[in-house]
């Protein structure tokens, strides 16, 4: 579980979902602001579209939020709050697609 420290706060979710600037990578669209914190923060979100069951998409969000935390050490020097919006084609992958599209396209790309 990731640490409540890395959470983005929700009251900021609105603001960084309108203003932020966006990319996206093989399983997620990012939508990114930087905050005064010294580190990233993010925060997952799985909409109903992804997948009706809420139990396939909580899975999605541990996996998510799994992979950010074992990962976590390389990203500690930038100050980003990051959404990350999980695509459709993320529920047929494995976990380890997922925590490899993470760590190369999210975390190496905003390093530093």
């Amino acid at each position: 579980m990731l640490a409540q420290k890395y959470r983005v706060p929700r009251q900021y979710i609105d603001y960084i979902l309108k203003k932020g600037e966006s990319y996206t990578s093989k399983f997620f669209i990012v939508r990114y602001k930087p905050n005064r914190e010294g580190f990233c923060r993010f925060r997952i979100i799985i909409s109903k579209k992804v997948d009706p069951k809420a139990v396939k998409r909580n899975h999605l969000r541990r996996q998510g939020y799994e992979g950010i935390r074992l990962n976590l050490p390389e990203v500690t020097t930038s100050g980003l709050d990051m959404i990350l919006i999980v695509k459709k084609n993320a529920l047929k992958t494995s976990y380890k697609s997922i925590e490899d599209d993470l760590k190369n396209n999210i975390i190496n790309r905003n390093h530093g």
